[in-house]
């Protein structure tokens, strides 16, 4: 059946969004500060237009339809392409740009990246504001497709033809030793030592169960390290390890080289071979030519 475009209202598709990233007409309606029946209405012509309710209640709460979260990433790419539309008719003046981007990376990688780029946002485009969305471990595409963020850095989950990808550096793997450890004024410590003292561990908050890169790298070698403290969060392995005498951390050199500025441990290369960690800047490619995004790129990529 044919359907008038010029008879629908097009800001009900930015209405339609919101429902369905919120699942809830009350919050929905707060954030676009309207009025809970203004988007009540709103959702009534949706489900005439859709001919689906959209929205249901299963319980005690709200939930999508299949039919809505169907949806979602095929609305997402359509707002996204109607906003590059309107962008890209337009030069961008980084001087003057207001724009907001959204940026998904760890605690790790925004040490790193976020001092520098704040020095070169102020100089360049101090309109523009970063917003970090915190991920541990990018896992595929769907978070790219959702528009949860504008461009991410991580490390790359494999190959997809919807999301671009620029590699920004290689890392390698350090462990760390407080300055009361036995080890700290060692250059090298063999496997046998390593694996004699207690260590504390970076845990991936997402997939808990899953096994670390050097913990993988050890079973293969037949051998398994104690591990008495493991976390998420990177900087208290910083300050769990420069108060103890037995504690040895492992994690990214680059990393450990930042956080040497503030406090004191000994960096020592790990007694064993793991595979370089690359990390990655990428994006949706619905953004391969919105000029503020690039613009954003290329500062990052440096």
């Amino acid at each position: 059946m044919d359907i008038d475009l010029y008879r629908i209202n097009l800001n009900l598709l930015v209405a339609l969004n919101v429902l369905l990233q919120e699942k809830s007409v009350t919050k929905a309606a707060n954030k676009l500060f309207i009025t809970q029946a203004a988007m009540s209405k709103n959702l009534a012509q949706l489900r005439t237009i859709f001919k689906d309710e959209i929205l249901i209640r299963e319980k005690n709460y709200m939930v999508l339809t299949n039919y809505a979260e169907g949806l979602k990433p095929k609305l997402q790419q359509i707002l996204e392409e109607l906003r590059n539309l309107i962008v890209n008719g337009q030069s961008f003046d980084p001087s003057t740009s207001k724009r907001v981007f959204k940026i998904g990376m760890s605690d790790y990688i925004s040490s790193l990246i976020l001092p520098k780029l704040h020095k070169l946002l102020l100089k360049k485009a101090p309109g523009i504001k970063i917003s970090i969305i915190a991920i541990d471990h990018l896992g595929g595409p769907e978070a790219f497709e959702r528009g949860d963020f504008d461009l991410a850095v991580g490390k790359d989950f494999g190959a997809n033809e919807a999301v671009n990808r620029q590699l920004l550096f290689n890392d390698n793997g350090v462990c760390i030793v407080g300055s009361k450890h036995r080890f700290a004024k060692k250059k090298n410590i063999t496997l046998e030592e390593y694996l004699a003292f207690e260590h504390v561990a970076i845990l991936r908050s997402d997939k808990p169960e899953r096994p670390r890169l050097i913990d993988n790298t050890l079973l293969m070698m037949g051998v398994k390290r104690k591990i008495l403290m493991e976390t998420p969060y990177m900087e208290p392995i910083f300050q769990l390890v420069q108060e103890s005498d037995r504690l040895i951390g492992s994690l990214p050199e680059k990393i450990a080289h930042h956080y040497q500025k503030l406090y004191k441990f000994h960096i020592l290369p790990l007694p064993f071979e793991i595979k370089p960690m690359e990390y990655y800047l990428l994006w949706n490619h619905r953004f391969d030519n919105d000029l503020g995004h690039k613009w954003l790129r290329e500062q990052i990529i440096g």
